[in-house]
C-alpha cells in the first residue's frame, strides 16, 4: 500500500511539473547570464557566441524579462563535457568541465535546438525566428572519442575562421594546427613539436647523430646505415639501449617546450624498408611473434617509462603501419604508449564491419587485438581518395557505421586524412561538417540521411540542395545494391556499378537539375564545383555515356567548363589545380586510345599504357590481370617492347601477349615468360623481337606472378609498350 502511494505521489509531481511546464520557450526577450566567477577564455567566448547568435536568430538585442540561458562551471566534468538542462522556471541551464566544455555545450544547443549550422569555415546557417520551443531538456554531453582530429586546412596553416569552426563542430584539433592552441576556443596543444607524425626521424637526426652514433641505426649486410639497398628508409636499431635513452632526453627537451601536449611521436617513417639484422633485433622479432611491431612497443616502452615521472599525461605515439601493422606476441605496452594503427589500403565501398569487406574485418581484428596489449589506440583513417580526389565515392555516410565500430572497440580517438573541406574535391565539404558529428556521438547521427539533406540544403539552397542529396543517395544506393568492396584510397578496383555508364548519366542529369534550379550565384558555384566529379567520370567514360545515356556534350566542352570552374577556385591550392588540369588534359590526351583492362585501378587507365610515356602506366591492383589495345585497323606487329614496371615495384615477374583479329578469338603472341630486375637499371622491360610478324587488331598483354624482393607478392602494372619500334627508347637505359 505504501509503495502505490509513493508511486501515486512521483506521477503527481511529475504532472504538476509537466503542467505547469511542458515546455522551454525562447524568444527576443531571452538573454544570457554568467554564473562563473573569474571565467576563463573559452568561457568569456561562450558567452559571447551565445549572446550574438540570439540577436540574429530572434532579431533583436535580448530583453531582461525573458528567459535566460544560464552558463556555469561544473568543476568534476571533463575537459570537453557538458550538460544542458532545463529549471522549473523554464531557463536552460549550460554546465561545464575545463576548459571547453561550457563552450561546446553552447554550440551544441546552437546547433541541436536552435538550429544554426556552421557548415564551413566561411558558411553558417542562422534561422530567423519569433520564438523557439522544445521539451524539457537533460543533455549529457561527452565525446565519444578524446582524439577527434580531422583535417580542415592546409598544411601550415592555421586561421581564426578554421579554430573557430573547429570549436562549433565539437572536435579538437585539424590539419594545420598540430602544435597550436587557441584559449579563446579552448583548444590545447594535440601533439608535440617537432612533429605530429613518423617523428622518430626529425627527433634523432643523420645529421646530429649518424657520424657519433651510427649504432642507433639499423644494421645491413654487416654496416649500420641509414638508407637501404634501394635507396629507400632504413630504419634504427630499436634494440640498442643508447637510442632509448637519446630519445628520451631528446623528448624531454621538446615537451618542456610544448607544455601541455597530449603526444609525442617516436613513430617510424614512410615506407621504411630496411629493418635492422642485428642479433639482438632479430632474436626480439622471433620473441614477438615474427612480427616487426614487437621492435616498436619495446623500443616505445623504454621512451616511455623514461618520461612517465616528469611528463605524467603525455603519451608516447608509435605506428601500427605496413609491416608494423599486426600485433606483437609476448609483450605489452607500457599505459603511457598510445598506438597509432594506420586503414592503409583497407576496402572502403562498404562498411569495415559488413560481412563482405575482409580487409575491414581483419582491420576490426587488428584494432581488438592491440587493444589487448595497449590500452591507448588511435587510429589513422584515410576517407578519401587522395590518388586522384576528383574521384566519387560511393558512400560517404559509412562513415558513421565505422566510427560506431570505432567507437565499440573502445578507441581514444581517431585522426581522419580526410582532405580539406575548401577543396573541390568529391564530398567536399559535406564529408567535413558530417565526420566530426559521428567522431562526436555516432548514435546521434541515425542514418545519416537527414544530416545530408540539412547539409546540401543550407549549403546549395533549399532548391537546388534537394537534388545535390539526391545525388549523394543514387550513388550510396546503387553500391549498397551491389555490395561493391573494392574502393579504397586509390580507386575502385573492378567494376564497381556506382561508376557505370548509366549512373554516371543519371547523376548528369540529377546535377545539372540542380544548377538549374539554383538561382543565387553563390548556390550556382557551388553546385558547378558539385558536378566536377561527375564530369570528371564522364571523361573517363565518355563513349560509355554517350551511348548509353544520349550524352549530349562534347568531351572538349566538358574539360573546358571544369578547367574555368578549377580555374576560378578560390580555396584551392595552386599544387592542387595543376595536379587537378594534368589529369584532366590527360584524359583528353588519351580520349583516341581504345584500350581497356580487366581490371581498372583509380585512375590508372589503360589507355595511359600506350599513351608514349613511361611515367603512366596502368594498374591492375589484384596480382593479375590483362591490359589491351585496339588499333584502327588490322596492324602488321614484327616487335613489341613491354615496360612491366620499375625497379622499386617488380623484382621478378611474368607476362604473356595474345592478339586478336575479331576481340574474341585470341592466338599466342609472346609466350609466357619471365622477366627480372636488372641490377642498377630503373626500368624492368622487355623487347619480344617475333620470328615473323602477326597481323592483329587487338593485342592483350596479360600479366600475372609479380614479386618485389623477399618473394613479396606484388599488383601489376604495365607501364608503357611499344610497337614495331625501330630503336630503344633512352629512358630504358635509366639508371635506378
Amino acid at each position: 500500500m505504501i509503495r502505490y502511494l509513493y508511486l501515486f505521489l512521483a506521477l503527481f509531481c511529475v504532472q504538476s511539473v509537466s503542467g505547469n511546464n511542458p515546455e522551454i520557450v525562447l524568444d527576443s526577450d531571452s538573454r544570457v547570464r554568467m554564473e562563473i566567477q573569474n571565467p576563463i577564455s573559452a568561457e568569456k567566448t561562450a558567452e559571447r557566441e551565445m549572446t550574438e547568435y540570439l540577436c540574429r536568430i530572434f532579431g533583436q538585442s535580448p530583453g531582461k524579462a525573458g528567459k535566460l540561458i544560464i552558463l556555469r562551471h561544473k568543476p568534476k566534468a571533463g575537459k570537453e563535457e557538458f550538460t544542458i538542462k532545463s529549471d522549473r522556471h523554464g531557463n536552460v541551464i549550460i554546465a561545464g568541465g575545463r576548459p571547453r566544455g561550457v563552450l561546446y555545450g553552447v554550440y551544441y544547443f546552437l546547433d541541436r535546438h536552435l538550429g544554426v549550422k556552421w557548415l564551413t569555415p566561411d558558411c553558417e546557417y542562422v534561422p530567423r525566428k519569433d520564438q523557439v520551443s522544445f521539451p524539457v531538456l537533460d543533455y549529457h554531453g561527452k565525446p565519444a572519442f578524446d582524439g577527434r582530429i580531422l583535417q580542415t586546412e592546409q598544411h601550415g596553416k592555421n586561421t581564426l575562421a578554421g579554430r573557430r569552426w573547429r570549436a562549433r563542430n565539437l572536435f579538437n584539433s585539424g590539419f594545420g594546427g598540430f602544435f597550436e592552441n587557441d584559449p579563446d576556443y579552448g583548444e590545447e596543444q594535440i601533439f608535440s613539436r617537432p612533429a605530429q607524425c613518423h617523428g622518430l626521424f626529425q627527433i634523432i637526426t643523420v645529421k646530429k647523430y649518424f657520424k657519433t652514433h651510427p649504432e642507433f641505426w639499423a644494421l645491413q649486410n654487416g654496416k649500420r646505415t641509414h638508407r637501404d639497398a634501394r635507396g629507400l628508409t632504413a630504419d634504427y636499431c630499436l634494440t640498442n639501449p643508447g637510442l632509448a635513452e637519446t630519445t628520451v632526453k631528446e623528448c624531454r627537451t621538446w615537451l618542456r617546450k610544448n607544455p601541455g601536449a597530449r603526444y609525442i611521436s617516436i613513430q617510424e617513417g614512410d615506407f621504411t624498408r630496411g629493418y635492422c639484422d642485428c642479433e639482438q633485433c632479430k632474436e626480439l622479432v622471433k620473441k614477438c611473434g615474427g612480427r616487426e611491431s614487437g621492435r616498436w612497443v619495446f623500443f616505445a616502452n623504454r621512451v616511455a617509462k623514461g618520461l612517465k615521472a616528469e611528463f605524467p599525461g603525455v603519451k608516447v605515439l608509435i605506428f601500427a603501419y605496413t609491416a608494423s601493422r599486426k600485433p606483437p606476441l609476448n609483450i605489452k605496452a607500457e599505459n603511457n604508449v598510445c598506438v597509432q594503427l594506420c586503414a592503409w589500403n583497407n576496402r572502403r565501398g562498404v562498411p569495415y564491419s559488413h560481412p563482405k569487406n575482409r580487409p575491414g574485418n581483419e582491420l576490426i581484428k587488428q584494432l581488438r587485438s592491440w587493444k589487448e596489449i595497449c590500452p591507448n589506440i588511435l587510429l589513422w583513417d584515410y576517407t578519401y581518395t587522395f590518388g586522384d580526389t576528383l574521384l566519387q565515392s560511393p558512400d560517404l555516410l559509412l562513415n558513421i557505421d565505422n566510427l560506431r565500430t570505432f567507437r565499440e572497440i573502445g578507441l581514444d580517438g581517431i585522426f581522419t586524412e580526410n582532405g580539406i573541406p575548401e577543396n573541390i574535391a568529391f564530398g567536399m565539404p559535406f564529408k567535413s561538417w558530417l565526420i566530426p558529428r559521428a567522431m562526436w556521438n555516432p548514435d546521434e547521427c541515425g542514418s545519416g540521411e537527414e544530416l545530408e539533406r540539412i547539409f546540401c540544403e543550407g549549403y546549395y539552397g533549399n532548391k537546388a540542395g534537394k537534388y545535390a542529396a539526391q545525388y549523394y543517395k543514387l550513388l550510396r544506393e546503387v553500391n549498397r545494391k551491389q555490395e561493391f568492396v573494392n574502393f579504397t584510397a586509390g580507386g575502385s578496383i573492378g567494376k564497381a556499378a556506382f561508376e557505370s555508364s548509366a549512373v554516371t548519366g543519371q547523376a548528369w542529369y540529377i546535377l545539372k537539375t540542380a544548377l538549374a534550379a539554383a538561382s543565387d550565384p553563390v548556390h550556382k558555384n557551388r553546385i558547378r564545383q558539385l558536378m566536377l566529379p561527375v564530369q570528371y567520370q564522364l571523361l573517363r567514360d565518355y563513349n560509355g555515356v554517350k551511348k548509353h545515356a544520349g550524352l549530349t556534350e562534347s568531351m572538349d566542352d566538358i574539360a573546358s567548363d571544369m578547367l574555368k570552374i578549377i580555374s576560378q577556385d578560390p580555396a584551392t591550392t595552386p599544387a592542387l589545380k595543376a595536379k587537378y588540369v594534368k589529369n584532366i588534359k590527360t584524359l583528353l590526351k588519351l580520349k583516341n586510345i581504345r584500350a581497356t583492362g580487366s581490371i581498372i585501378y583509380g585512375s590508372q587507365y589503360p589507355a595511359k599504357a600506350y599513351d608514349g610515356s613511361i611515367e603512366t602506366l596502368w594498374h591492375a591492383a589484384g596480382g593479375a590481370g590483362w591490359c589491351q589495345i585496339e588499333f584502327d585497323k588490322v596492324r602488321s606487329i614484327s616487335r613489341i617492347t613491354t615496360v612491366l614496371g620499375s625497379f622499386e615495384n617488380v623484382y621478378v615477374g611474368e607476362y604473356e601477349i595474345t592478339g586478336s583479329l575479331n576481340g574474341k578469338d585470341w592466338f599466342q603472341v609472346v609466350p609466357r615468360r619471365k622477366i627480372e630486375h636488372r641490377q642498377g637499371f630503373r626500368w624492368v622491360w622487355a623487347d619480344d623481337v617475333l620470328s615473323k610478324p602477326v597481323h592483329a587488331k587487338f593485342i592483350r598483354t596479360i600479366r600475372d606472378k609479380t614479386f618485389i624482393r623477399d618473394n613479396v607478392r606484388n599488383d601489376v602494372l604495365l607501364h608503357e609498350q611499344w610497337f614495331n619500334l625501330q630503336s630503344l627508347p633512352k629512358e630504358l637505359e635509366q639508371k635506378d
